[in-house]
């Protein structure tokens, strides 16, 4: 691979021109809107030009996105988002209505070929029915109102022993073997979120309030229902995700009482509460796999290198093109994700590293995002590389259980036994909080005239029902009420969830068969990945030699095998 990547050529678009504002692209959409197309090469030729204006448009709101991210108190990058969603944004999605009529209207649909555009055209048709000109300026509310959070999140701070720490930086406590320091950083840090509630209850109902009017809008009874046909879930329904939650509730939460009774015995303590969760249980020193930002990626390289050669080049090229911001620092919003940037076709990778083996568990995992998006690029249409969460969260939870192999990168050879362990132990006990934020936000949407205090009493009540019966909250029902917000999903990306679950089943699937055959499943892992969105969901997954499967019985299945593992 190039250690340096080239913009891909643009056909159509001048390679000079920048996007400032919506007048910089206007002219090209309208000629697309007037060209005529006679046959079925011209609609051919008219969907790649298409395809590379969206990509540059596309590729500038997210370069405006990462930069506001990075910092979010940068007025200057906060002003350039805000124009784009206000400027930009309102008259691309009119024009790709447009655009979408004028491409199911032509006659030469029925010309192309139905294998390779099933998936297209099917999202296509689903687009067309969903339009509605007045959930624009919804959608632009909804946009700067998320911003609002990651703004509030990323302002958070606690005070410890005289020195201020970031939340992700203060998570490193809790780590720590002494108890009443992971219990004072754990209230602390507590304390701060609760200190913003009423302004994250406010900010959640006036995004409820906007979200359920775009549903109705659309025609739908809900948000819910609306947010299944945005997300495009062709391949699954609502009684899915309720199979989901209770082969979670039934065959994972008896396992994460087994850890956590094993753990407080482990502790020796009389009751296990929520700090004690992290906290080495054999008197170790918390792990430590890097210190600086460049240890991460210089190590990262090595750890990939060891699955397959082809993984390390891509995150070499993006540390080359400076496309990774891994370090936490104050006015960074939190979280971390990989951006795909369509133009480039390489892509970026955010997140709030503080040392921690969850930050390793988080750059292998935004890796196989990242590879993902290389194995991509060749693709030749924009749309080919929208690709479903179930899909893209497959690439990157693999990534993180088959990189087992290269943690001597990282570690000694007890030290990775000791972190192969917490990180299989961890995915059990994520399951159920998976399980749990979806349930909760299928409540919210189908109950859109709730109150704060009836989200909360909700929020409880669904805790205590998917969760473990082993952790003691005494004292601090107050702090578990409001854990949904900390999920910037809720507020940020709606049912965006659920994903997670599904995909980690299929990753389990993909290391058990890399375990019994290691280039086999990477070759079908590199093959799935390679599709893109040209294929429906279950025929990638199969690509990848797994099941698209969450049934009781699988989920059990896939439990013995992790128990044995971890045995």
């Amino acid at each position: 691979m190039e250690q340096t990547i080239q913009r891909k050529k643009r056909n159509f678009i001048p390679e000079t021109l920048k996007v400032e504002d919506w007048k910089d692209v206007s002219s090209y959409y309208t000629e697309l809107s007037e060209r005529t197309i006679g046959n079925k090469e011209d609609l051919l030729r008219w969907m790649a030009d298409r395809s590379e204006l969206d990509a540059i448009v596309d590729d500038e709101y997210r370069w405006r996105y990462i930069h506001q991210t990075c910092d979010t108190e940068n007025e200057v990058y906060k002003s350039a988002y805000e124009r784009f969603i206000q400027d930009i944004m309102p008259n691309w999605m009119n024009t790709s209505n447009t655009l979408n009529k004028k491409i199911a209207a032509s006659p030469f649909i029925e010309a192309l070929d139905k294998s390779r555009f099933f998936v297209y055209l099917r999202n296509l048709q689903a687009q067309l029915a969903l339009f509605r000109e007045e959930n624009i300026p919804l959608s632009q509310q909804i946009q700067l109102l998320s911003q609002e959070y990651g703004s509030t999140i990323g302002a958070m701070t606690i005070e410890h022993e005289g020195k201020e720490y970031t939340l992700p930086q203060a998570a490193v406590f809790m780590q720590r073997q002494d108890r009443n320091t992971r219990k004072t950083i754990f209230e602390k840090t507590n304390q701060r979120r609760l200190q913003d509630k009423e302004k994250l209850d406010t900010l959640f109902d006036e995004l409820l309030k906007i979200r359920h009017q775009m549903a109705l809008n659309a025609g739908f009874e809900n948000f819910r229902d609306f947010m299944f046909a945005e997300l495009g879930r062709f391949d699954y329904d609502v009684a899915a995700c309720e199979q989901f939650h209770h082969a979670i509730k039934t065959e994972v939460i008896p396992l994460v009482n087994e850890i956590y009774t094993k753990r407080k015995n482990e502790l020796s303590v009389d009751a296990l509460f929520p700090y004690d969760l992290d906290v080495d249980t054999l008197n170790r020193p918390a792990l430590q796999p890097f210190q600086t930002q460049q240890e991460l990626i210089e190590k990262s390289i090595v750890c990939l290198q060891s699955v397959a050669p082809y993984f390390a080049d891509c995150i070499s090229t993006m540390d080359k093109m400076k496309y990774l911001d891994l370090e936490s620092r104050k006015g960074k919003a939190p979280g971390g994700y990989n951006m795909t940037l369509p133009e480039m076709g390489v892509p970026f990778i955010f997140m709030n590293a503080a040392g921690t083996h969850r930050d390793l568990e988080t750059m292998v995992h935004e890796a196989g995002h990242a590879v993902h998006s290389f194995l991509m690029r060749t693709l030749p249409y924009n749309f080919d590389q929208e690709i479903p969460s179930e899909v893209a969260e497959l690439a990157s939870m693999s990534m993180e259980l088959m990189t087992f192999d290269g943690l001597h990168a990282f570690y000694n050879d007890a030290d990775k036994k000791r972190a192969i362990e917490t990180h299989l132990e961890g995915i059990i006990t994520m399951l159920p909080w998976i399980a749990l934020v979806d349930k909760f936000q299928h409540w919210i949407y189908t109950n859109p005239t709730h109150t704060a205090a009836e989200r909360d009493a909700k929020w409880l009540a669904l805790h205590q029902s998917l969760s473990n019966d082993i952790v003691d909250w005494d004292g601090y029902e107050h702090f578990r009420k409001s854990l949904w917000q900390k999920q910037l999903h809720i507020f940020e990306v709606p049912f965006y969830y659920i994903e997670y679950g599904i995909a980690q089943l299929g990753a389990i699937a993909v290391w058990r068969n890399y375990k019994q055959d290691k280039n086999n499943a990477i070759a079908a892992y590199k093959n799935a990945l390679q599709l893109g969105y040209t294929k429906p969901i279950p025929d990638i997954y199969k690509n990848a030699g797994i099941e698209f499967n969450f049934s009781k019985e699988y989920v059990k299945e896939l439990m013995s095998f992790l128990k044995a593992e971890i045995a």
